[in-house]
């Protein structure tokens, strides 16, 4: 990683597993999810890439604040989900603006793009740990005849490709940084092909684990960690909650520099402590926003977030398109 241009590719990918992790309910069985796999990581990764070719003749004011909402849009339900696990966890014992402080403090060290791209590194790594304990931890309990076998239907493969076609944010905000070395080559196509396995590789796991039951699980993966045991710990969801929550952390920080560069809130250098002054205002909204929508249904939320990830995506690509045509026509005309 170059200091004075690191690679958010990290951060990026950070951003889009913790979504996955910290998601309320599972959304298909693994072996609907397995035979959509492909075409749902395709269909993710065309529409970014599709995206990311039209951003620069689309882009606008307009464009821009639009892009804007969705990403703050996207960190409210992200806060609002870790605050839902909190209170699962521990009822009347974390408050929503607790939960808002600890994931917005560090916040104040992230606002240095380099911080961003360092700290995800560290906390991916702390992840996989932490993930590769949980799968020792439960693997005890883990049943092969847990697997369903029914027969598979259109609605159930239908189900799954939804599920797999999610348009998450981090496919898109490749197209703000237009010079590979900042995120890297391919970005959106392993953003999408990584993310489509981990996604298969939980939902793998949890139908191990519960069965039939994994549809009505709330909070699964986090249910499963608490049940899971070594020779050394009973539990092990505290390490869950400590990593997830530091994933968030790097997560605000990853969309408020984004949200900087798309509001024209650019500090001199973007590596000093004293740039990207638009941070502090951007925390101050996401507590009130948070506040405002804590009575949210989270899961009509996310399909609301896909549904709006999806419609821009495809108005950006047809001004893009028209822009090019216009253009084209000019050039020739």
């Amino acid at each position: 990683m170059k200091g004075n241009d690191p690679s958010l590719f990290g951060a990026l990918l950070l951003s889009l597993l913790v979504r996955i992790l910290l998601r309320t309910q599972t959304l298909f069985f693994s072996r609907a999810g397995l035979l959509t796999l492909l075409p749902g990581i395709l269909l993710s990764a065309l529409g970014g890439v599709l995206f990311a070719r039209a951003w620069g003749r689309a882009q606008g004011r307009a464009a821009s604040l639009l892009f804007a909402a969705l990403l703050v849009f996207g960190a409210v339900v992200e806060i609002l989900n870790l605050w839902q696990l909190y209170t699962a966890v521990y009822p009347d014992a974390v408050s929503l603006l607790g939960v808002c402080l600890t994931v917005l403090i560090p916040v104040v060290y992230l606002r240095r793009v380099s911080a961003i791209a360092q700290t995800a590194n560290v906390v991916l790594g702390l992840l996989a740990a932490a993930c590769a304990l949980l799968v020792v931890s439960v693997a005890g309990r883990l049943r092969l005849v847990s697997l369903q076998t029914d027969v598979l239907d259109a609605a159930a493969l239908q189900s799954a490709l939804a599920a797999q076609c999610t348009l998450y944010p981090e496919l898109l905000l490749p197209a703000l940084w237009q010079d590979s070395a900042k995120r890297g080559r391919h970005t959106v196509l392993r953003l999408a092909a990584v993310g489509g396995v981990f996604n298969i590789g939980v939902h793998l796991l949890l139908e191990l684990f519960f069965g039939a039951a994994m549809p009505q699980a709330i909070d699964p993966l986090h249910q499963a960690a608490s049940r899971g045991n070594l020779s050394i710990f009973d539990r092990l969801e505290w390490l869950q909650l400590i990593v997830w929550t530091m994933a968030v952390s790097v997560k605000l920080g990853l969309y408020l520099y984004a949200l900087t560069r798309l509001t024209g809130a650019k500090g001199a250098d973007e590596n000093s402590l004293h740039g990207l002054p638009g941070f502090a205002g951007g925390a101050a909204v996401l507590v009130f926003l948070c506040a405002a929508a804590q009575h949210w249904d989270l899961a009509a939320a996310a399909r609301l977030q896909n549904l709006a990830a999806w419609a821009f995506a495809a108005l950006t690509v047809l001004m893009g398109g028209i822009r090019w045509l216009a253009a084209d026509r000019k050039k020739h005309g």
